[in-house]
């Protein structure tokens, strides 16, 4: 009405149903079940009263009622596992109808990625990354030497301005160096000196 349509069901939704219909229906057969059971039992009320009276015939009648009855319980009680296969095949499909669904979607989002991704600009873009970086590389090596050889040249700038200063003052560096005391270990100088009966001792 008014061209108003009803949203088609999912396929979990569809399996509720399916467990709904199927649950009331075996409620349906357990109350029927139930009612002939009642019957059962009192037909054999009945057929033992009719043969404890020798109403033979009577007694027949019942007893085919009895066979009757009971056929109708082993068919109701086959209705029910048919039932419980159904729900279980309703449920099955339900889930593999879900597994369908979520590959469809799964396989648009991969199409959808690989249409936005040009190739030719990844590569061109993991080139560029490569150049920029091997690029860095070598700029800091350049710094590096750089700083090297600036240190190296602030020192021998020291050494030339130290020998000034001595050329100025009429002493040479290379004379200072060679007139000054050797290194010698402080932990000799720390040592005692030997007595000097061990000394005179020793001697002998």
């Amino acid at each position: 009405m008014f061209g108003f349509r009803e949203p088609k069901k999912t396929a979990r939704e569809q399996a509720r149903e399916a467990k709904r219909e199927i649950a009331h229906g075996q409620r349906d057969l357990e109350r029927e079940k139930m009612a002939l059971e009642r019957q059962e039992k009192q037909l054999i009320v009945d057929i033992k009263k009719a043969a404890k009276d020798g109403n033979q015939a009577g007694t027949k009648i019942l007893a085919k009622q009895l066979v009757q009855i009971r056929q109708q319980k082993d068919k109701l009680s086959l209705m029910k596992l048919n039932l419980n296969g159904v729900a279980m095949q309703a449920s099955s499909m339900a889930t593999q109808q879900l597994m369908v669904a979520t590959m469809e979607k799964t396989t648009k989002t991969m199409v959808a990625t690989n249409k936005q991704m040009d190739m030719n600009r990844f590569q061109k873009t993991l080139m560029e990354y490569e150049k920029q970086n091997e690029m860095m590389n070598i700029r800091e090596e350049m710094i590096d030497d750089t700083l090297i050889d600036a240190f190296d040249e602030d020192e021998d700038e020291e050494n030339l301005v130290v020998d000034q200063v001595l050329s100025e003052v009429g002493l040479d560096l290379h004379t200072l160096m060679a007139d000054a005391p050797k290194h010698v270990d402080p932990m000799l100088l720390q040592m005692p000196e030997a007595p000097k009966e061990k000394q005179a001792t020793s001697l002998h």
